[in-house]
């Protein structure tokens, strides 16, 4: 079990910081999920289905009550391209900062949704299970965080594809 758990640990912590937005509390919220997996490792039936059970631990704590006011400071991501100059990662730079900010900016369940279907690449059904909510609502919130993100960041998408700017 305690291998089970250790190799769900980065998938947590990356979903903890989307929620929070803060690195030690996303931290806390990944330790308290740990430990709450530990704790009641007897209910996880099916240890393929380890992720999903631990993603959704995660979430209700923090629905039920580790909330924490919002950080005062944006979360700061490196690019890691190496072969291009410093102008070039300057604008990789600006370019994940904007993105990083966009999705901040989204509600908590479309930020919760987006990361869990983009970055974990969990099913629609598994998300859902994690969030306790009805596929089709994760469609619907799936839907919009990705309309909004694309109105935002179409300076962005417009520049990468080489279309004109007025």
């Amino acid at each position: 079990m305690d291998e089970l758990l250790a190799a769900h640990a980065d998938v947590l912590y990356r979903y903890a910081l989307r929620m929070v937005r803060d690195r030690q509390q996303a931290e806390d919220l990944t330790q308290e999920t740990l430990l709450r997996g530990w704790r009641q490792r007897a209910k996880l039936r099916e240890p393929a289905a380890a992720r999903v059970w631990l993603l959704r631990i995660a979430t209700n704590i923090h629905r039920d009550g580790l909330r924490i006011a919002k950080p005062t400071a944006a979360l700061a991501f490196e690019p890691t391209c190496g072969s291009v100059g410093v102008e070039g990662r300057l604008e990789q730079r600006e370019t994940v900062d904007a993105v990083m900010a966009a999705l901040d900016e989204l509600p908590a369940r479309q930020r919760q949704v987006i990361h869990l279907v983009t970055i974990e690449q969990l099913t629609h059904d598994d998300a859902a299970a994690v969030l306790e909510i009805s596929v089709d609502a994760l469609k619907a919130s799936l839907s919009l965080a990705r309309r909004t993100m694309r109105e935002r960041l179409k300076p962005i998408f417009d520049e990468v594809r080489g279309a004109r700017t007025e």
